[in-house]
Parts: structure tokens; sequence; C-alpha cells
């Protein structure tokens, strides 16, 4: 995490609509900028509906020679299939072992090193794009599994297949929209925030679909939008809205000294913050 001076975010309210298991360091980097953080997770994790797909995967995941994991998620449920089948411990850590692993971030490299996965490669950009391009000749003809959310969009296993590689997609887990917290609704509604953040198109739809259109767009004025990442960003400016803050990096810590460094420069402007 990179050094942080003064408090840019004193008196700021910033609506984080992440999960809370992911949300904690990047709330942690928010307080030690000064900002009031409001916690609205807008997704929620479960397991695949049908999970044949993935289990068959993890039962031959030794004829793949790579698995890219693009989130902790991606992980953790492909990891938590070998309990529900008969597979020995002796077979688990022999599966753990077969295939190259690559992942997305740091976040995720962390995850797979705690499973008991040897990561042999982290993008050096955060999408997987970026991984597809960086590991270029070393996927071509090679099979590679590519667990997955089931809202993820087709770029990356796009990029694979223009790299060479041969691409089984699997759902390992599913975005679901969980009950949201009323009173952080209201103070959107109120425009008593002054940011939200979103870290992927469907955190962005779930609020959009709680709390509407009409009034995201009524509030635009005064509440100013925070996104991970280009993809996130358009996701949300094809509905008309403006996104005042983008990550250079697409990570948490880069988000957050994204906005830290927006209200540093308008505090030295003089300017007053807006959603335009």
């Amino acid at each position: 995490m990179s050094f942080r001076f003064g408090q840019p975010l004193k008196g700021k309210r910033i609506v984080v609509t992440r999960a809370p298991e992911q949300a904690e360091d990047f709330i942690s980097a928010l307080d030690a900028y000064g900002a009031e953080t409001l916690l609205l997770p807008t997704i929620a994790f479960a397991e695949a509906e049908d999970a044949s797909a993935l289990d068959r995967a993890v039962s031959d995941l030794e004829k793949f020679d790579w698995v890219i994991f693009t989130s902790r998620n991606s992980v953790k449920f492909l990891v938590n299939r070998f309990e529900h089948l008969p597979i020995s411990l002796e077979r688990v850590n022999y599966l753990m072992l077969t295939p190259k692993v690559a992942v997305i971030g740091r976040a995720t490299s962390g995850e797979a090193w705690s499973a008991g996965f040897l990561p042999e490669y982290e993008a050096g950009e955060s999408n997987g794009e970026s991984l597809a391009l960086e590991l270029g000749e070393k996927l071509r003809g090679k099979r590679v599994l590519l667990p997955r959310s089931d809202q993820a969009d087709a770029k990356l296993p796009e990029a694979l297949r223009a790299a060479g590689a041969e691409v089984t997609e699997v759902i390992a887990y599913r975005n679901v929209a969980p009950a949201l917290n009323p009173d952080v609704l209201d103070a959107i509604r109120n425009g008593a925030v002054d940011v939200i953040t979103f870290f992927s198109p469907s955190a962005y739809r779930h609020l959009a679909g709680e709390i509407g259109m009409e009034t995201l767009r009524r509030q635009s004025g005064k509440i100013l939008i925070a996104s991970i990442g280009p993809t996130t960003s358009s996701a949300i400016t094809q509905d008309g809205l403006h996104v005042a803050i983008e990550a250079s990096t697409t990570s948490a810590d880069g988000l957050s000294e994204a906005i830290a460094e927006y209200f540093r420069e308008h505090a030295r402007s003089g300017s007053a913050s807006s959603g335009q």
C-alpha cells in the first residue's frame, strides 16, 4: 500500500458497494485518508446453480496446462468443490500442483497461495486482457481452465483464444443481489453522501435497480461516482451517468488513491466537488 499524507477525505462520506469480505483493505485505506465509509454491499456470492461442469473440471484438473484465476472468489469456489467430490487428500494435493496457475491481482494471488496453489504468473496489470497479452506464446496450443462468475464478460476468453489457447470456461460462482441497508439508501436518495464507489458492472446495476436511475440522475450533481476501471465505467456511462473518478490501476488501492487525489486537486483549486 502506498504512502499516504494528510487526510484529503476528512468529512467526506463514501459509499462502498463491495462485499464485506473484499472491502476490508479498501475501507482501511479510505479511513486512513480521513473518510467516513458507509458499507452497502450490492453484490453477494453463491455457488453455481449447476456445479457439474465445475466438478468435471476440478476432477480432471491435471488435464489442463493452465488455470487462470481472475478473482478471490474464483479460487474459493473452485476449492470448495473438493469437499463435494470423492477425491483423496493425496489426489487433491496432486491436483493443486499440476496445472500452471496465473492470477489477476494481489488479492487473488494471496487467495491462491492460501488455498495451496503455487501461482507461476501474476498479471502486471489487473485485467484479464493484459494477462493474455503478457503470457503470449506460453498460451499457444495450451489447455486453459477459466473458472468465472456467471456474469463475467467475454473479453478474457476471447483474448486467450486469440493467443492460441484452448479455453474451457466454467461457472464457479454466481453474483446475487443481497438486501440493501435502507439507511444508506436513504442517505443516497437525500444526497447525504459524497461518493459512491463501484468495483464491477454488477455492483452498479444492482444498486441502480434498487434505487432507480431517476434517483441516481437527480443526485448526479451532488454525488460523485468512482469506478475501479474502464469496464465498470463503461456500464455506468452507457446509462448516461458521469464517472468523475476512475482508478489508474485496477485495484482497491488504486481507487482509494484516485479518490484522495481528486479531492486534493479540488482543495488546491478551491473548486467544489460535483458529479458533473
